[in-house]
């Protein structure tokens, strides 16, 4: 019988154990079959682009260059490369997208130089605070005694003061006075406030449980950043992966940047010169009269540090306006404005005061109530600001080229203005400076007059004629 009794147990010990492993092995299938279906669904999010985060395209450029937010040059100095995105406000339909590309460039670059100033120095401030209140009750909330020590004073009409009695009387022509309707709604009005205090009160009373939680982070940084310029710039817009259109730039900063920035504030212009020898800076550039070169040069925003075939360091700028209408003055304007913010930009390089506040709070709760349910409440509030500011007086920046055409997206009329500074602009500049300031000197006793004169009012029925040519291009001519 014992020995019966110990097969029994070894048989139901067996038996526990095949379906421990059992139910084991199916809820390791269950999660198995779970994981895959997760990852089933990643693989779409990744093919989608649902995981492109902002900047995405310069991120990958990083990637492929082998760049580094921080890395050491072979000078033995640390580089910085930040990236900077900006967005696109204006709908890609809109005569106002392509200026609101260049915004996007512009804020881009401006969120490169805040990110670079939070690294150099933040001020943070944290304010976190968690909260738990329980309450419970159960009976019949006893009824208050009346302290012995309350007496009911009262006083009969005979006995109130001259002043008292003018009270009443006022009280009484008062009544008098205002009519039912205004004093029923404002019973009606009193009635209902205390409707909705006693169900504040009694919903109050129904809580068991809550916690909440509130959390605030405060950061301000400033910095004067000089030398920093553009690597890479792209613009992104593809509607139909719902992507909203951005600008995306990769910065760098190093020490040696900054020594370039100094040299031509002062002047200096031998730290801008006799470097390796490349092309022309026309040969380096896209082609705007090409499709790719077109394409290229829409998505170049900021400023570029380029040699050319002198060896000579320039700094080179792009930026894009757009044409309201099709007309010569629309044009006119918008290449001009497209000049100014391209000259603009390399002024930055110099120098530029960045100041960056940004504020973030969450707040959240969970109230359980007596009858088992509970409400979650959250609220997010998230503010940034950044502001930017840049002076100086620099001699030498000069048009490139300039370049029209529609844009790719919209087909809307636009104009691009590449503009540049070099060692040879700024001396060019500063010695016609120094020649313009001299006093004007007699160069002939010879004097002739020449006048002429016409009909304004005269019909102008002539046939429309345009043409152009270039005078003085001997170089010998001008050597006066």
């Amino acid at each position: 019988m014992k020995k019966y009794s110990q097969q029994l147990s070894a048989i139901s010990i067996f038996t526990g154990l095949f379906v421990l492993i059992t139910f084991g092995n199916f809820v390791f299938a269950q999660s198995d079959d779970e994981l895959a279906l997760m990852e089933a669904a990643f693989n779409q999010d990744q093919e989608s682009g649902a995981q492109d985060q902002l900047g995405q395209a310069c991120q990958n450029h990083m990637d492929s260059k082998g760049w580094q937010p921080v890395q050491t040059n072979k000078r033995g100095e640390e580089e910085y490369y930040i990236i900077g995105v900006g967005s696109v406000l204006a709908p890609i339909d809109s005569p106002a997208f392509v200026d609101s590309l260049q915004n996007g460039g512009v804020k881009a670059l401006l969120n490169a130089k805040t990110n670079f100033a939070k690294t150099l120095s933040q001020e943070v401030t944290s304010d976190i605070i968690s909260e738990v209140k329980s309450q419970y009750s159960e009976g019949k909330k006893p009824d208050l005694l009346q302290s012995e020590d309350v007496q009911v004073e009262g006083k009969s009409y005979e006995e109130l003061s001259s002043y008292e009695k003018m009270k009443l009387l006022v009280t009484q022509q008062l009544d008098k006075l205002i009519d039912p309707e205004t004093k029923q709604q404002f019973n009606d009005a009193n009635a209902a406030d205390e409707q909705a205090a006693e169900a504040a009160v009694r919903k109050l009373e129904d809580i068991l449980n809550q916690e909440t939680f509130q959390d605030t982070i405060t950061v301000k940084s400033t910095a004067d950043i000089r030398g920093m310029i553009v690597k890479f710039g792209q613009f992104t817009a593809v509607p139909k992966r719902g992507k909203s259109a951005e600008v995306c730039i990769v910065a760098k900063w190093s020490p040696g940047l900054v020594r370039m920035a100094d040299a031509i504030a002062t002047n200096d212009f031998s730290v801008l010169q006799n470097r390796k020898k490349k092309s022309s800076l026309r040969a380096q550039l896209p082609d705007p009269k090409d499709f790719k070169g077109f394409m290229q040069l829409i998505g170049s925003f900021g400023v570029f540090n380029m040699l050319d075939q002198n060896g000579d360091v320039n700094l080179v700028s792009f930026a894009v306006a757009g044409m309201k209408t099709k007309s010569a003055a629309s044009e006119a304007s918008a290449r001009r404005v497209a000049e100014l913010k391209a000259n603009r930009q390399i002024i930055q390089v110099l120098n530029e005061h960045v100041d960056l506040y940004s504020k973030t709070s969450t707040v959240e709760s969970a109230t359980e109530y007596k009858n088992g349910l509970t409400d979650y409440y959250t609220e997010q509030k998230d503010q940034s600001r950044a502001a930017a500011s840049a002076n100086a007086t620099m001699s030498g920046i000069q048009t490139l080229f300039t370049y029209k055409g529609n844009h790719l997206l919209n087909r809307k009329p636009m104009v691009g203005v590449v503009t540049y500074y070099n060692a040879a602009s700024g001396k060019g500049a500063k010695k016609a400076q120094d020649i313009l300031a001299k006093a004007p000197e007699k160069t002939g006793d010879e004097e002739e007059e020449t006048s002429s004169t016409y009909d304004a009012s005269a019909p102008q029925d002539r046939a429309g004629l345009s043409t152009g040519a270039g005078y003085g291009d001997d170089d010998e001519d001008d050597n006066f």
